[in-house]
């Protein structure tokens, strides 16, 4: 069944947005689901019990796709976005699928426009790991089901973007599979992420490297840890956040200073505003790893990471340039016994690959961008057709978190 739809003016100005609620009926052999699509904050509040019990039971299990990680974002940016949630419900009314969609305007050379879905909280957050959300014990017919309510919903959006998705989950190969049974277009690209496994000791791992870095690394690490009035310290108190965090902006703004950028949190406020909001229900919940290097209690070096499902996610960095030189290195070095002590499974230092994080016995592992596009659309089969990407130079997105 269908219910009523409205035509909802988005917040903040923008353009006025056709947003329809439908209700449809997916039969997998014995299996009745219910899939619906919410588009008012309102109505995405009563999943908040629902959420991550689902989250957690499935592959896509990662804190970028929590309950509080979404949230945070809709506080953060006021709810400037508009959600576009795609949910699947058994005969029973429990949760079995959730794709948490926002609504966005790409253009096309400033001039042709593209309703575009893409994923809560990619943007402004440090968000990786995109995926749809399903149960595991009926994963084909959830996706399906999801499929199905994006095809249907054709006046809705024109194109999905799905960057930096997990090559390891299986999440690619499930969204592909889904998109190509019910014919929707889609093309994806290869990117990177470097992670490594944690050894069960420091010893372990100090020996995974040549003799020449692993004597290199313990001198560093004992000149200046042996220092008087030098400390490594973790913030575990609310009322220490604040100094932790503007100090790791300015840190970081210092060290990308050297390279005549100005790091993520002077571009990007709605990201500085972020990690102060989110940083807080991390600590509450013994997801944040926030250490920083002290000399004589002023924060030297500083790192954020969160540890989720027994991996340490690491996040931001900065450090003093006028402070001892390798301060930045041996702090990390502190944070990875930390996490070999507490048992966790890995070290994961998300998108990008580079010679630093390959000097800390990183390996790179391939993840994917992909682009959906309805199949109704003839500027959507252009796109494809001459595979550009809803991204770089040739598009700029409209109205999101305050213009261009």
């Amino acid at each position: 069944m269908d219910l009523a739809a409205d035509s909802i003016s988005h917040r903040n100005g923008q353009l006025p947005i056709s947003l329809d609620i439908k209700v449809n009926f997916v039969t997998a052999k014995d299996l009745s689901l219910e899939t619906k699509i919410i588009t008012l904050w309102s109505d995405f509040d009563p999943l908040a019990k629902e959420w991550n019990v689902l989250l957690q039971r499935s592959c896509s299990n990662t804190i970028f796709l929590t309950w509080e990680w979404l949230q945070t974002w809709r506080e953060v940016t006021q709810e400037a976005a508009k959600p576009f949630v795609v949910t699947v419900r058994d005969e029973n009314g429990r949760l079995v699928g959730a794709a948490p969609f926002y609504v966005s305007e790409l253009r096309l050379l400033k001039v042709l426009r593209f309703r575009t879905l893409r994923m809560m909280a990619d943007y402004a957050t440090g968000s990786e790991y995109a995926d749809w959300i399903v149960d595991p014990n009926m994963d084909k017919a959830v996706l399906s089901a999801i499929a199905d309510a994006l095809l249907a919903a054709k006046s809705d959006w024109d194109t999905i973007w799905m960057p930096r998705i997990a090559g390891w989950t299986g999440a690619m190969e499930r969204i592909k599979a889904a998109c190509k049974e019910k014919g929707l277009l889609h093309h994806s690209r290869t990117t990177i992420f470097s992670y490594f496994d944690l050894p069960v000791s420091m010893k372990l791992y100090e020996e995974s490297f040549s003799p020449k870095h692993r004597q290199q690394m313990r001198r560093k690490r004992r000149k200046l840890l042996n220092t008087e009035g030098v400390e490594v310290v973790l913030c575990e108190k609310p009322e220490d956040l604040p100094r932790f965090i503007e100090t790791l902006f300015e840190l970081h703004y210092r060290r990308w200073q050297l390279e005549g950028q100005e790091g993520t949190f002077r571009r990007k406020p709605y990201e500085a505003e972020f990690y102060r909001q989110f940083s807080r229900i991390a600590l509450k919940n013994d997801w944040l790893w926030l250490m920083a290097l002290t000399d004589h209690g002023e924060i030297k070096s500083i790192q954020i990471g969160y540890v989720y499902d027994g991996v340490f996610l690491q996040l931001q960095e900065g450090f003093d340039p006028d402070y001892a030189q390798g301060s930045g290195n041996v702090l990390r070095t502190e944070v990875i016994e930390r996490c070999i002590d507490a048992g966790l499974s890995g070290y994961d230092f998300l998108g990008g690959g580079s010679e630093h994080k390959r000097r800390w016995g990183a390996q790179e592992r391939d993840g994917y961008d992909l682009s959906i596009g309805h199949p109704s659309k003839l500027k959507t089969k252009l796109l494809f057709l001459y595979e550009i990407w809803p991204s770089g130079r040739f598009f700029e997105e409209i109205g999101l978190l305050g213009g261009v």
